[in-house]
């Protein structure tokens, strides 16, 4: 997530881009913000995944509009991709792309139902099966609740890929519950070279909640995923 992010986020929640009307090009809001194109491209693609924009379907110009609904189905339950492809006879893959500590915004906030100045321990993960890309999942961990984290907790091999086994054994938090926002979305061109296929390919996108055994939120993670995987509706 980049900084130009939360700006174009409040200029959504002021009503400046209005429901269903294509917002102004990347160009034109670099200017604005005094960014970059490519800033601001990879803003509005994190804004795709957020649900907050969505991109026309044929897209004659690259029109990127506010959707006038946000379609989301919720499951609930609580699943581990390393766990998943072990039970399979599969062997699960793991590669940290990015690891940054943010302040929380209002989304995930709510989410997490995180205080005003709190911070977010964000983690994206290339995952994979038998060598091939399956699946990116983006982790975002309530700081406060992981006092010390580092990366290479999660760069072990085997049953260590699992974040639900760093969160119990390192830092004492047992998930017991997770909720899942479904929905379908194409990929952006960021998160399409890294799986390998081409951008617009359509995936499964989950978003989930993780609560612990007091009840309280412990981790919310955003995962897009391959059909063609096989795990897409089992993680």
């Amino acid at each position: 997530m980049n900084k130009y992010f939360l700006e174009i986020q409040k200029m959504i929640e002021s009503g400046r881009f209005k429901p269903g009307e294509p917002i102004p090009p990347a160009s034109d809001i670099a200017r604005e913000l005094g960014a970059t194109e490519a800033e601001i491209r990879e803003a509005l693609a994190e804004l795709i995944y957020e649900g907050e924009l969505a991109r026309t379907i044929p897209e004659p110009s690259e029109t990127i509009i506010v959707p006038k609904v946000t379609l989301w189905g919720t499951l609930g339950g609580s699943h581990s991709i390393t766990k998943e492809a072990k039970k399979r006879g599969d062997e699960p893959g793991v590669e940290i792309i990015d690891w940054k500590l943010v302040d929380s915004w209002p989304s995930i906030a709510k989410r997490l139902e995180l205080e005003e100045g709190d911070k977010v321990q964000i983690m994206e993960r290339l995952r994979s099966v038998n060598g091939k890309p399956v699946a990116i999942e983006v982790s975002y961990f309530p700081a406060k609740y992981y006092p010390g984290i580092t990366k290479d907790l999660f760069e072990e091999k085997g049953t260590g890929q699992s974040s639900f086994k760093v969160m119990e054994e390192k830092f004492g938090l047992k998930s017991v519950k997770a909720y899942d926002e479904v929905t379908v979305v194409c990929l952006e061109k960021r998160e399409a070279d890294f799986m390998k296929v081409d951008a617009g390919t359509p995936v499964l996108q989950r978003f989930r909640v993780t609560q612990s055994d007091q009840g309280t939120p412990v981790k919310a993670s955003r995962a897009v995923w391959l059909f063609k995987a096989g795990f897409e509706m089992g993680i």
